[in-house]
């Protein structure tokens, strides 16, 4: 009798081992079935540029697949008529502010009544805004790139007349790519940030280091499941904005609980 007492713990430990074993391979088995994983390379930062006048194409300095560094000069428009503009209203607010000048004189000499003075000071006032208006409307004759990348498409040519709003460059910044994933909603209870994985994709026949970075907010209620951001773990040359692929989890990564 005590030695069948002695002999308990040992068997129930025995038990526990068995349980958690048992346990840790439905967890293996559950991800081995998991439906395929999809997963899409996607530039962090893209945008496209369009016009914001309508005017002719003088310069279109890039073209398709083309580097770009922020601040360079991407297109050009021609605007011979607001420079004009320009010329013309620098002179009219030359002669306002001398007039302005000489009416404050006689104003103090009583020579012209006070609501002549106010006129002239409003005259003034009008003509800076009108140089202000040209310079706003100058500031669109050039696009400059708002941040370094490459040309995805290019939608225009030189010397073309586009309209206001049309589009001219799609471009992205493919020094930061982010895989985007749509996973089971269940897998909330151990995918975290900072989870690796490997990401096999398709177009170079190649396996990448990944890495969880954020998880979406909102669950799909139709398909069950849920947005997950991961990014490349490295550097590679190799990769391109638009790739597609399979995302390969592991259960023993999975955090313990």
């Amino acid at each position: 009798m005590i030695l069948n007492l002695l002999k308990l713990p040992t068997i129930l430990l025995l038990l526990g081992c068995v349980f958690n074993t048992a346990f840790a391979a439905d967890r293996l088995t559950d991800l081995s079935q998991a439906p395929d994983i999809r997963a899409q390379l996607n530039a962090k930062y893209s945008t496209v540029l369009s016009s914001e006048m309508a005017a002719k194409i003088t310069k279109l300095s890039v073209q398709e697949g083309d580097r770009f560094k922020k601040g360079d000069l991407l297109v050009a428009f021609n605007c011979a008529e607001q420079y004009a503009q320009l010329k013309k209203a620098q002179a009219v607010i030359q002669a306002a502010e001398k007039t302005y000048a000489v009416n404050k004189r006689l104003v103090k000499l009583n020579s012209i009544s006070p609501l002549e003075f106010e006129m002239a000071a409003a005259e003034v006032a009008k003509a800076k805004a009108d140089i202000s208006l040209v310079r706003a409307v100058l500031q669109k004759c050039k696009i400059i790139a708002p941040f370094s990348g490459r040309v995805a498409e290019r939608v225009v040519n030189p010397y073309q007349y586009v309209k206001a709003g049309e589009p001219l460059l799609d471009i992205l910044d493919d020094s930061q790519l982010e895989l985007t994933l749509l996973v089971p909603s269940n897998w909330l209870s151990w995918i975290k940030p900072g989870i690796l994985f490997k990401v096999y994709l398709e177009e170079n026949q190649k396996e990448y280091p990944a890495k969880v970075v954020k998880i979406g907010a909102r669950i799909d209620a139709v398909s069950q499941s849920i947005k997950v951001i991961a990014v490349i773990d490295g550097q590679f040359d190799d990769l391109l904005s638009g790739m597609s692929g399979r995302a390969l989890f592991k259960a023993l990564q999975q955090p313990n609980e």
